[in-house]
């Protein structure tokens, strides 16, 4: 018989999604073992912990994980998992993001991983991107700061027409195409970054300029919006560096749905500050994953936003996920291919 354990509140209390592939399997639900798990080892929770008289004891935690074949398990990841799952052989992570993984032993083992990645909210997450633009491009950041001072200033106001604009996306993935896709909607000029890429290509998988990752300074100094969609691995943490800031236009805006590591927070302050871009707005930050709070900095700058990452919010979030995990389960069973494997070489 095949156990999966369920650690995942953020899916609901019903677990039937995981029988409805087969009957046969076994669910184990391991919510209430996660929440405790979580205040053990003194994690950030997004859910309620579970009532004292709820929680699974520690002897009957380490029931559930030496059960497991199978384990799908929801933010913050729990950092003490594969020692404790002798039979464990597959874990899908529900977020799309894993170097949150990193600090797990799950990272370091031979346990095949899985993400959400692409199944998460592309077009609410490129959405975000877009009300960033909006907001910024539209003028409904000066009337921000006509409400900071309390008084109208129209000729204050920095707007721009968004069929004049050029937005620039790090990392054409599965979120980009969809930032893509939704801008050009706008009769935005879109330019890309992507790894894979080898030479710059005209009118690509939906951009009009597809550009090795290398020439991300190119990029930078053409556009007016930035949003970086790029996963955040070893090559991409601090990837948005003091260059990038020097070479963008003193009116670009950047705007960050990926991971806050990927910035140079410090470098990012400074350009706000000396006016080398307009401003930014950020769904991370570094250190949220850790449960820290944003820098003061960025909470007092009046050009700077920051939201407790929320992008991907939307009703369709926990039955994507769920849908992603059936189709997964069905391959598991029949000993083929699972979709978003990770590769840990690459960190994502």
């Amino acid at each position: 018989m095949l156990n999966v354990l369920v650690m995942a509140p953020i899916l609901g209390s019903d677990l039937s999604f995981v029988t409805e592939v087969d009957p046969g399997v076994r669910v184990l639900d391991g919510n209430a073992a996660y929440l405790a798990e979580l205040e053990a080892e003194g994690l950030r929770r997004r859910e309620s912990p579970p009532e004292p008289n709820a929680a699974p004891s520690s002897e009957e935690r380490d029931a559930l994980f030496a059960q497991a074949d199978v384990l799908i398990m929801s933010h913050p990841v729990l950092g003490n998992i594969a020692s404790r799952s002798p039979r464990l052989r597959w874990f899908h992570h529900t977020q799309a993001g894993v170097s949150n993984l990193w600090r797990s032993d799950i990272w370091d083992s031979q346990i095949v991983l899985t993400s959400s990645r692409g199944y998460v909210g592309p077009t609410s997450i490129a959405q975000y991107v877009m009300a960033g633009i909006m907001f910024f491009g539209r003028g409904l950041f000066n009337a921000y700061t006509d409400k900071r001072n309390g008084r109208l200033d129209r000729g204050s106001y920095q707007t721009i027409p968004l069929h004049e604009a050029t937005v620039g996306i790090v990392g054409l993935g599965g979120i980009g195409k969809e930032v893509a896709r939704l801008a050009r909607q706008y009769s935005m000029r879109v330019l890309a970054t992507r790894r894979s890429a080898t030479s710059p290509q005209n009118n690509v998988d939906g951009v009009d300029l597809l550009l090795p990752a290398d020439q991300l300074l190119e990029m930078a100094a053409q556009c007016d919006f930035l949003a970086v969609c790029t996963a955040l691995s070893h090559e991409t943490e601090n990837l948005i560096d003091r260059d990038v800031f020097d070479v963008m236009k003193p009116s670009a805006v950047l705007i960050n749905i990926s991971r806050g590591e990927i910035v140079d927070e410090d470098a990012l302050i400074e350009a706000l500050r000396s006016g080398g871009i307009r401003g930014v707005l950020m769904d991370v930050y570094q250190g949220e994953l850790e449960g820290k709070p944003p820098r003061a900095e960025l909470m007092e700058l009046p050009q700077a936003f920051v939201t407790s990452h929320i992008s991907s919010s939307d009703s369709n979030f926990g039955q994507s996920v769920r849908e992603l995990f059936q189709e997964n389960l069905r391959r598991f069973l029949a000993d083929g291919p699972l979709l978003n494997v990770v590769d840990r070489d690459r960190g994502y």
